[in-house]
C-alpha cells in the first residue's frame, strides 16, 4: 500500500490534470498501438481517399500510406519488410509469389483497364505491327509486361521481335519523351503524363484490346495472422471509402486529382476506368492462373506449375468485416 504524506497528496493533486492528459492520449492512441505501413501507387484510388477522409482513424488504426510509382516498387518495400501491407496488380503479385512463398493476399480494392501501348508518331509506327526491332518501354513484372505480352501475341509477334527496356513508370515518361525509346506500355496517370510530354507526337496505338486487371492488396502472411485486428480495420476504412467513392464521385474525383496534381477533367474522363470495389472474386484466381501460364510459356518459370491460388488468399479478414463481397469457390 502506498502512503501519501499530506503535503505530497497536495503535490499529486496539483499534477493530476497532466496525468488526466496523459491518460487521455494513452486512450485515443488507436488499437494495436503499432503503425501500419501501407505502400501504394496512384492507383489505389481507395487507399488515398481512405486517408484523405480520415476513414483509418475512424476505424481506430494507425496507418501511414506511402506512395510508389508502380505495384513492384511496393512489392519489392514488401519483401523487404519496408511496409507490411502492399498494393499492385495481381499480376506483380505473381511474379512476387515466386520470391516470397509467405504472401497473403487479402482483397482486390479495385478492377481497372487503364494500361495502354502507345508510340512516337515520328518513328513511323502506326500500328503493331510496325513495332519489330523497336525499343519498348515497360516495368518489367508489371501488369504492363503481361500485356504487351498478350498485345504482341495477337498481332503474331513475340517479346522477342522487340527490345524490351526495364524502367519505373516516372522514367518511361521521361525516356519516351526524350527519344530513348520508341514505344512503351504504361498505366494511368502516367499515360497522361506521357501524352502531355508527347503533345501531338503522341499515338495510341489502334491493336489493343481492353484489359482489365485486379489492384489487389497483400502482406506477408505471419504478420496478418498476428495482426488481424489492424488489417480488418483498414479493410473496413477501404469499405468506407468505396461508399464515399460510389455516392460523392465528383468529390472523390476532387481528392485524387489534388493527391496527385492531375487536371481534374482528365480525372472524370478517366474515372470510368476504374470498378472501385474490395472484393475477392473467383475470376481474380482464374486471371492468376492464365498470368502464371504465360509466364511459363515465355521462359519465366522453368519447371513451374500453376500454384494453388486458393491457398494464398486469405479471405477471413474480408469475410469478417463484409461478407457478401467475398465470392470465392473452394
Amino acid at each position: 500500500m502506498l502512503f501519501l504524506r499530506r503535503r505530497d497528496t497536495r503535490r499529486f493533486r496539483s499534477s493530476w490534470p497532466s496525468i488526466v492528459v496523459f491518460l487521455l492520449s494513452v486512450l485515443a492512441t488507436p488499437a494495436g498501438a503499432d503503425q501500419v505501413l501501407i505502400g501504394s501507387t496512384p492507383t489505389g484510388h481507395l487507399m488515398w481517399i481512405a486517408e484523405d477522409q480520415a476513414f483509418f482513424r475512424a476505424h481506430d488504426v494507425d496507418v501511414k500510406l506511402l506512395e510508389f510509382s508502380s505495384g513492384v516498387s511496393a512489392s519489392r518495400a514488401l519483401n523487404a519488410g519496408e511496409i507490411h501491407l502492399g498494393n499492385s496488380s495481381e499480376f506483380a503479385f505473381v511474379t512476387n509469389l515466386l520470391d516470397n512463398h509467405g504472401l497473403k493476399l487479402v482483397a482486390s480494392i479495385a478492377r481497372a483497364n487503364s494500361a495502354n501501348l502507345f508510340a512516337r508518331r515520328d518513328r513511323g509506327i502506326a500500328h503493331v505491327a510496325d513495332l519489330p526491332g523497336r525499343k519498348i518501354a515497360v516495368t518489367r513484372g508489371s501488369i504492363g509486361e503481361f500485356f504487351l505480352g498478350e498485345i504482341l501475341a495477337i498481332n503474331g509477334l513475340t517479346p522477342q521481335d522487340v527490345t524490351l527496356v526495364n524502367l519505373r513508370p516516372p522514367e518511361i515518361v521521361g525516356e519516351i519523351a526524350n527519344g530513348t525509346v520508341d514505344a512503351a506500355i504504361i498505366w494511368e496517370p502516367f499515360v497522361f503524363k506521357a501524352k502531355a510530354a508527347l503533345g501531338d507526337n503522341f499515338l495510341l496505338l489502334p491493336e489493343q484490346d481492353s484489359y482489365y486487371y485486379h489492384f489487389v492488396l497483400a502482406g506477408n502472411g505471419s504478420w496478418i495472422d498476428t495482426h488481424r485486428t489492424e488489417v480488418r480495420a483498414v479493410l473496413r476504412a477501404l469499405l468506407d471509402a468505396q461508399r464515399f467513392a460510389a455516392e460523392h464521385p465528383h468529390e472523390a474525383q476532387e481528392i485524387i486529382a489534388r493527391r496527385f496534381r492531375l487536371d481534374l477533367d482528365f480525372v472524370r474522363d478517366t474515372w470510368s476506368k476504374y470498378v472501385l470495389e474490395v472484393t475477392l472474386l473467383q475470376n481474380l484466381i482464374s486471371l492468376m492462373e492464365q498470368e502464371t501460364q504465360w509466364l511459363i510459356d515465355n521462359g519465366h518459370l522453368s519447371g513451374a506449375s500453376i500454384p494453388d491460388y486458393l491457398s494464398v488468399i486469405d479471405p477471413q479478414p474480408l469475410s469478417f468485416v463484409e461478407p457478401e463481397a467475398v465470392k470465392l469457390i473452394e
